[in-house]
């Protein structure tokens, strides 16, 4: 007998669906002007992507090298487009209209799916998508502009969805499901996020084993565990370009251990712990779980007219007090600084207590085991045993930096037991004995301690910060006076508003608790007749109530602006237009009007020794850490002494910057840049290898050499270099005559063998050298840079930068994508037939 399909089944899906776009784009209004956000990582992006984007639009191929930040690095973790993985088609149709609100729509559409395979009512589970969302970690990475990072987050929900639905009986469709999100989840690009959606997996797991021996269904979990692992493995090999290209950059990156000699007990096998946990949670800062204002908010907060702090500066200067206002450094937590706090929202802390009452133990115990351990490592420094452990013996945890970022565990798992929790209060017969017992319990605890702060704020501490002196530092300048007035003003009505926005916070995290706990009361006592959906209606208005507006201090219609502006990162300065109007190839800059080694802008125009990246080349950041800072700061005293003698001495003796061929100075955005004639240009000859034992000599010697006529070479090169005789030819020449950021062409002539140094960066993962067509050795040497050995005579040199690991891996990819997608398709089509038979059976 044929089995009619129920079309009203699928209603609440659909409603769902098109409720999430309305939302998304309903905080987003500003997106509906034609306006874009103003983000900031998104301009650093566009400033080191310049040249690589420039590139792929002219040519419609991959450099997967750039040049313009850094004296050049691989940009597989800047701007590549892998092609290889077909599934990258299906995330472009997900993510519909323009950004963020595509990002919300998808963190909703993702939590949604988790929601559904935890067997939780769909119009409830839209509930839980909210909750989900609108995490205000995730509207603060928007704002910041990390975008793989909250597309990573969106897709991490429905990759658990997919998993707890093989493990509970759906084996074919989770499998389908897991497989297709983990794709795009490792597509988004933010390995950091994987690996904590890993950490999830891994405890879920463990738990289920456990299960799996007390119930004796071992052999039910070895068939799922099974398919699920067929499917990963295709969904991880759907990115192998991805992966493989990251992976064999890694061990050249500043991820990696340095060898440089490290007695500070610092290192690891990857990033140094103090570099790593620079921006670890305060351990009472934890409390932003519940409380949004406890530390502060963020370094931006806008006060209103009626605060301490805006009547203090009044007293000095109306004017000013108006500006600054909107500028407060009013966190005052341990972190560097911050963009606001991880809040998932007074509610959800409130539900996820009640669930460790109510929800069955297979589901509390490893999500409380799960969310305690995201909080314990969010403290980084503050929590160094747990810290060092992980660093030290944690397969991959160390190539990581930001700590703070295990708080995103916290942030998927927490609304999982909220939202069981809030399903068992309205949907379960649970007895009512036993729920009123939970909800004071769970009540008592979240509003208790919300109740604390609201009579006693001084409970969070004393409101100050180190960076207040700082604050005040700024404001003032030189001026004593004003200094020693805005000590005795500022900092006290700055403290003073603190107090107010952590009682304040803490009074509407209460309210909510209360509200949240008074509506399942009264539900379940029926003194006001409500059906369930009433109540789940009233859960979703509450859950906007309490995070919207929060969300709403960090990321609002003032961070929008025109497309025109957007479109436009950074405007040219004077000595920016002076550079682009130069002639020559490849001449790099160094800018000392910002921080030259965590700004872009100078990238968006030109060849820069600087940048921003927080994976440059490993080797480069060891110049960072050693020789850099002192000839940059050798050349300031230079110019500062306005003794031309004195410069020209200066910089003839920077061997670094000399070698990195920085050619243009700026030190006045409003002036022409100084030509620094000392340069070694792109390349030139040598007269004398230096051999080094290690990276220690070499990295010593490069501060010592006559940079002009010598060069250093590790002695694992020497092979290289062994029985080679070069003389010096005062007639030869070399020079750089053609120029794309993946191949650089230079033309040379020399009467004599000479060795040739190269100012480019040394990376033999896919830099290949040509001497007239015919493949030529190439080898390191001034510690980062290039030599080779030429021949006499009328040459010409290709470098290419031809991967195999990418090309290779752009066909595994494909092939890889191309059987995912089949073993997908086929899973959906199996369930579907087992579904039928089902149907007909009963």
């Amino acid at each position: 007998m044929q089995q009619k399909i129920n079309f009203s089944k699928a209603i609440p899906y659909l409603v769902a669906v098109v409720f999430f776009l309305i939302l998304s784009y309903a905080y987003f209004p500003s997106l509906l002007e034609g306006k874009k956000l103003d983000q900031h990582d998104e301009k650093t992006y566009k400033g080191g992507a310049k040249e690589l984007i420039d590139f792929r639009e002219n040519t419609g191929e991959e450099a997967l090298w750039t040049n313009s930040s850094f004296v050049g690095m691989p940009s597989y973790l800047i701007s590549t487009a892998y092609k290889g993985n077909l599934l990258q088609y299906i995330n472009k149709i997900v993510q519909v209209g323009p950004r963020p609100g595509s990002y919300l729509f998808i963190l909703l559409l993702g939590g949604f799916l988790l929601m559904l395979s935890l067997k939780i009512n769909p119009w409830l589970a839209v509930v839980g998508a909210i909750v989900i969302a609108f995490s205000s970690y995730n509207f603060i990475i928007i704002l910041a502009g990390h975008n793989t990072k909250v597309v990573a987050i969106a897709y991490a929900a429905p990759v658990l969805a997919g998993i707890f639905l093989s493990f509970r009986g759906k084996k074919l469709l989770g499998a389908a499901i897991t497989g297709l999100f983990l794709s795009l989840q490792i597509l988004a690009g933010h390995p950091q996020i994987t690996y904590y959606l890993l950490i999830i997996v891994l405890i879920y797991g463990i738990s289920e084993l456990y299960f799996a021996i007390v119930d004796k269904t071992i052999k039910d979990l070895f068939v799922s565990v099974g398919m699920l692992a067929v499917i990963v493995v295709f969904a991880v090999m759907s990115n192998y370009s991805k992966l493989a290209t990251t992976m064999e950059y890694g061990d050249y990156s500043m991820r990696n251990k340095s060898e440089l000699t490290d007695d500070s007990g610092d290192q690891t096998g990857g990033l140094p712990i103090s570099y790593a946990t620079q921006w670890s949670y305060g351990i009472d800062e934890t409390m932003t779980l519940l409380i949004p204002g406890f530390r502060g908010g963020s370094n931006n907060v806008e006060l209103s007219e009626n605060s301490k702090t805006y009547e203090a500066l009044s007293k000095l200067d109306k004017n000013f007090a108006k500006q600054f206002i909107e500028h407060v450094n009013f966190y005052w937590g341990k972190q560097i600084i911050t963009s606001g706090p991880v809040y998932v929202g007074a509610i959800v802390v409130f539900l996820f207590v009640l669930g460790l009452f109510l929800v069955d133990k297979r589901y509390k115990w490893w999500i409380l085991g799960a969310a305690v351990l995201g909080i314990m490592l969010s403290w980084g420094k503050n929590f160094l045993p747990l810290t060092e452990f992980f660093m030290n013996y944690v397969p991959g945890y160390n190539k990581f930096r930001t700590v703070s970022m295990t708080l995103v565990i916290p942030q998927i798992v927490m609304p999982i037991l909220a939202m069981l929790a809030l399903k068992k209060a309205i949907f379960d017969d649970i007895p009512k004995q036993k729920l009123f017992k939970a909800l004071k319990w769970s009540a008592g605890i979240t509003g208790g301690l919300a109740l604390l702060f609201v009579l006693m704020p001084s409970m969070s501490g004393n409101f100050s910060s180190d960076n207040d002196v700082r604050m005040v530092q700024s404001i003032s300048g030189s001026n004593m006076q004003v200094q020693q007035l805005l000590m005795d003003s500022l900092i006290p009505a700055l403290e003073e508003d603190r107090s107010t926005m952590v009682r304040n916070d803490a009074f509407r995290s209460l309210l909510f608790i209360l509200l949240s706990a008074g509506l399942i009361y009264l539900y379940r006592i029926r003194k006001i007749k409500m059906s369930q959906y009433m109540v789940i209606g009233l859960f979703g208005v509450l859950f906007l109530a309490d995070m919207w507006p929060v969300n709403k201090r960090f990321l609002n219609e003032d961070n929008f602006v025109s497309k025109s502006v957007a479109k436009q990162p950074f405007t040219p300065s004077v000595a920016d237009n002076a550079i682009l109007n130069s002639k020559g190839l490849n001449n790099r800059v160094l800018n000392l009007t910002v921080s030259p080694f965590m700004d872009a802008s100078t990238s968006y125009f030109h060849q820069s020794i600087g940048g921003y990246h927080g994976a440059k080349m490993g080797r480069y950041q060891d110049l960072i850490n050693t020789l850099l800072p002192d000839e940059m700061n050798m050349f300031i005293h230079a110019v500062q002494s306005q003794d031309i003698q004195m410069l020209d001495s200066t910089l003839v003796n920077l061997n670094v910057l000399n070698m990195l061929n920085t050619r243009y100075i700026i030190v006045n955005p409003n002036s022409a840049p100084m030509v620094n004639t000392f340069a070694m240009g792109n390349a030139w000859f040598t007269e004398e290898i230096v051999v080094v034992a290690n990276a220690d000599e070499e990295i010593d010697q490069l501060a010592q050499i006559d940079i002009r006529k010598q060069t250093s070479v590790d002695q694992r090169f020497n092979s290289y270099i062994k029985d080679k005789k070069f003389s010096p030819d005062s007639s030869a020449f070399i020079s750089l005559v053609e120029y794309e950021p993946n191949k650089l062409t230079y033309k040379y002539n020399s009467s004599s063998e000479q060795l040739a140094v190269f100012s480019e960066i040394f990376y033999d993962k896919g830099w290949q050298a040509y001497i007239d067509d015919v493949k030529s050795e190439h080898f390191r040497v001034n510690y980062i840079l290039r030599g080779m050995f030429i021949p006499e005579g009328d040459h010409t040199i290709i470098f290419e930068f031809k991967p195999k690991t990418y090309y290779t891996g752009e066909k595994i990819s494909y092939a890889s994508s191309v059987v995912l997608i089949l073993l997908m398709l086929g899973a959906i089509f199996f369930d579907w037939k087992n579904r039928k038979k089902e149907l007909v059976a009963s």
